[in-house]
């Protein structure tokens, strides 16, 4: 199913091969890796690009959650799971956790799934995921971007502990 939803914000999948030992996918290869990857690496990525980023990503979800019958809804929005390819173009990958959302639903319930610090607090306490949980995950992504900071290494080097969210609502209250 994921090889029918094509974009050029969606890692595009070429094809597959199974084995009785084996399952392998084939995917285009990203030559600068991913956003999280290279929010570590040297030279850092410039505003400009980082702005670049966000807006491919949010075309990719946004052709997910609106474009695609049925919607598919990620589950897994993080910066480990949007790569760049050789002009740092975003790409939404890794659709492992990925469910497949019908136009009439407003959520999928399901076990909980997904990467700590960057799963929906509603979505922990119900299990229903939906494009709200999506965007919340990009909205993490984001504070990534911003900050040069994975969700869960933020504040490391001031000594402080938690996650990025608790920075940020602890800095609105």
């Amino acid at each position: 199913m994921i090889s029918l939803a094509v974009h050029r914000n969606l890692l595009r999948l070429y094809g597959f091969c199974m084995t009785a030992t084996e399952r392998i996918l084939v995917y285009p290869y990203m030559a600068n890796g991913s956003v999280a990857f290279r929010l570590k690496a040297k030279p850092t990525l410039d505003w400009s690009t980082r702005k670049r980023v966000a807006l491919g990503a949010a075309r990719g979800l946004l052709y997910l959650h609106e474009q695609c019958d049925p919607k598919i809804i990620h589950r897994d929005v993080k910066a480990a799971n949007i790569l760049l390819d050789e002009y740092y173009e975003a790409v939404v990958g890794d659709f492992g956790l990925a469910k497949l959302l019908d136009h009439r639903d407003s959520h999928v319930t399901t076990a909980v799934r997904g990467t700590a610090g960057h799963i929906a607090p509603e979505y922990l306490s119900t299990g229903q995921s939906s494009e709200k949980t999506d965007v919340f995950g990009f909205g993490i992504l984001l504070l990534e971007l911003i900050s040069g900071q994975r969700a869960f290494e933020f504040g490391k080097a001031a000594n402080q502990r938690g996650a990025m969210l608790d920075w940020v609502t602890d800095s609105f209250r």
